[in-house]
């Protein structure tokens, strides 16, 4: 399988069929539907007539918990790998918006400085009921809700969550999210601490990170890229990955998957070059090599690619303005 389809696979499948199985309902016989000229992914399909044929409203809740990380793939180790919350959620708005149909937009908003929320709108597919048009939301608030504790290992806190507005029985979502549910709207709302943004994975491995992204689609990277802030960005966080020396232009243009001339051109189109950057991330790994290493200066300015000590504590005064010795002494009590 070329790597630029690995994402595409149809990853929905596993978990509806896991529903099914633990509700004791036989999959129905379906075939591929036509949507606006192109076929429908078999998942599409057999979620439609499973929203279509939901006894309750509330029953989205527990085939949402049928979701799981590892079924996604790429997409799902890039998330397990991600440093921290805010970047998981940046995988998360990408994949969706890109592969998910039924979701036409995801928002992350700091409301207060307490507090951040994540809003999601909802499409609604033609002939769906009311019921149907709830069930869907009650699945990818479920999925959502669930998507957090497992990348936190439970440790997740939820402030409020709003769900659109449902007249019937509010008691079951209370009991299944333990906090305040409201009922407004046409979208999903999460609310959550300001700070659970920052909050490192368990699991995060930034060489795991670049090496799924490597996998991917295109498109998934160009729209992941942009919501990382860049192409300077998306450099900066693949070299930060990396445990050696940096490499040169040519292996990370490969590793992007584009021309190295792309690359140059691309990195001035955001007013600034590939050396600039490799500076910048040699001066922010010397100061935390600095600070918390035991290695010697001569140590350091080798891992950074210098050829001698003499280049690196030049290098080192001209970021800073101070000698590495000095800096040392101040930063981690070493004389």
């Amino acid at each position: 399988m070329q790597a630029a389809s690995i994402i595409e696979f149809d990853f929905e499948w596993r978990p509806l069929h896991n529903y099914l199985k633990a509700q004791g309902i036989a999959p129905p016989a379906l075939p591929q539907v036509a949507g606006e000229g192109t076929p429908q992914l078999p998942s599409e399909t057999l979620y439609d007539w499973m929203v279509l044929n939901s006894r309750d409203a509330t029953d989205g809740l527990r085939l949402g918990e049928h979701y799981r990380i590892s079924d996604y793939g790429v997409a799902g180790l890039a998330l397990l790998s991600a440093e921290c919350v805010d970047d998981a959620l940046k995988v998360v708005k990408t994949y969706m918006l890109l592969f998910n149909k039924d979701i036409a937009e995801i928002r992350i908003e700091q409301s207060t400085p307490d507090e951040v929320r994540i809003a999601i709108g909802l499409n609604s597919r033609p002939g769906w009921s009311e019921q149907a048009r709830l069930f869907h939301a009650n699945v990818l608030a479920s999925a959502s809700f669930k998507l957090f504790k497992d990348l936190l290992r439970d440790d997740f806190e939820l402030l409020a969550l709003t769900l659109p507005a449902n007249p019937g029985d509010v008691r079951p979502y209370q009991e299944y999210f333990r906090q305040p549910v409201r009922f407004r709207g046409s979208g999903i709302v999460f609310h959550l601490p300001a700070q659970l943004l920052k909050t490192p994975i368990p699991t995060a491995n930034p060489a795991v990170f670049q090496t799924a992204l490597a996998l991917a689609g295109e498109s998934f990277n160009d729209l992941l890229e942009r919501e990382m802030g860049g192409l300077k960005q998306r450099v900066v966080a693949l070299l930060d990955s990396l445990p050696e020396r940096y490499p040169d232009i040519r292996w990370t243009a490969q590793h992007l998957k584009m021309t190295e001339r792309t690359l140059r051109r691309r990195l001035a189109e955001e007013n600034c070059s590939y050396r600039e950057i490799i500076d910048q991330a040699r001066q922010a790994r010397a100061q935390r090599l600095l600070a918390n290493a035991q290695l010697s200066i001569e140590q350091i300015g080798a891992l950074l690619g210098y050829a001698d000590s003499s280049s690196f504590r030049h290098a080192f005064r001209r970021w800073t303005g101070q000698s590495a010795n000095l800096y040392r002494q101040r930063h981690s009590g070493k004389p």
